[in-house]
């Protein structure tokens, strides 16, 4: 027993040794075992609650296999409040499990009573990231996955490390405080043969690397965001008064999400207060997620239900070999609607 514990640690630099050499090999790993999840669906007893334990643990793996390969090549740059993103994104991916093993020790109740808890420390969190660490735009999660691929085709040196990427692009311009633009200095101008002309900003730095989060959040933006932060909070709320599958709390968190989503847009019209690329990005992933309300209760029971199943055996019965796959989707849909399809999910 004791030769396996003394072992321990000379497997772990092994196997971080193994990931920061072969991260496309560890990432093969990882969707492997996602897709063990997916079959274990529906198969064995209790496969809900073991599936979405596999599901979060191959999600935990994917972040823990990212800091091992950003800290071999020199990634990760030290940030105001990386432990609370930390612990947001590992809440992020393990949240639904918490939720429905809840349900099954201590049923109904106890599943709403871990949702609040959850849901609070998140928004409290999000809050701090926003107020006192001066974040930027919360993403979803907090920590996004690495690119793995990107690293591979550029195949940037390990003694490169961003310190010295954004040394050398600090060197040679300033930021504008109120406006975060990017400005480049008199004497680092290159030879008028060798210009291109385009502004210098962090975002077309030939490292991307160097880029950063975007410009901080403040006026309009930082009331838009707190609202977003907050609609998780405000829907269980209309759900305690209203009733979990009514209208209201259904039109109340779309409400907030449209309202934050346009003050962002009304950003886009001023210099100062112009959203970055990533910023835009983020925004355009959230004007995708509006879709996600049509399979939100009450919507889905009263319009979406029908036709979606409808569309799914459809597609089964007139394309071959489509129906090993639209079948089932079918017949797990309303479970997934149930499990993931939440108000609170942001």
């Amino acid at each position: 027993m004791s030769s396996i514990l003394f072992s321990l640690p000379e497997l772990y630099i092994s196997y971080k040794n193994w990931v920061s050499s072969h991260p496309q090999l560890a990432s093969d790993f990882e969707t492997t075992t996602k897709w063990v999840s997916y079959f274990i669906a529906g198969r064995i007893n209790n496969s809900t609650i073991v599936s979405e334990l596999v599901y979060s643990l191959s999600n935990l793996l994917v972040l823990f296999n990212d800091r091992i390969i950003c800290k071999a090549q020199k990634l990760e740059v030290p940030g105001s409040g990386d432990t609370l993103k930390l612990w947001l994104t590992v809440l992020d991916y393990s949240e639904v499990f918490f939720e429905l093993s809840a349900k099954k020790l201590w049923g109904e109740a106890g599943k709403w009573v871990v949702i609040v808890v959850l849901q609070i420390f998140k928004c409290v969190s999000r809050l701090l990231l926003l107020f006192q660490h001066k974040q930027n735009m919360i993403e979803n999660p907090p920590i996004p996955v690495l690119k793995r691929k990107k690293l591979d085709q550029t195949n940037y040196s390990t003694d490169y490390s961003v310190d010295e990427a954004r040394s050398q692009l600090e060197s040679m311009s300033f930021v504008l405080k109120r406006s975060g633009k990017v400005i480049r200095k008199v004497d680092a101008a290159p030879p008028v043969s060798l210009r291109n002309w385009k502004p210098l900003s962090a975002e077309n730095s030939s490292d991307d690397r160097v880029q950063g989060s975007g410009k901080a959040l403040f006026g309009r933006q930082l009331v838009a965001e707190t609202m977003y932060v907050l609609k998780p909070i405000a829907h269980l709320g209309s759900v305690l008064c209203f009733g979990n599958n009514t209208w209201k709390p259904w039109m109340i968190s779309l409400l907030i999400d449209v309202a934050s989503l346009r003050l962002h847009q009304t950003c886009q019209n001023s210099k100062v207060t112009a959203l970055s690329k990533q910023q835009q990005l983020q925004i355009s992933r959230r004007h995708l997620a509006l879709l996600l309300y049509l399979l939100r209760s009450p919507f889905y029971e009263k319009h979406s239900q029908d036709r979606v199943r409808a569309f799914l055996l459809g597609l089964g019965r007139n394309i071959p070999l489509v129906g090993l796959i639209s079948n089932p989707l079918a017949q797990y849909i309303p479970h997934w609607q149930r499990t993931y399809f939440y108000m609170w999910s942001t």
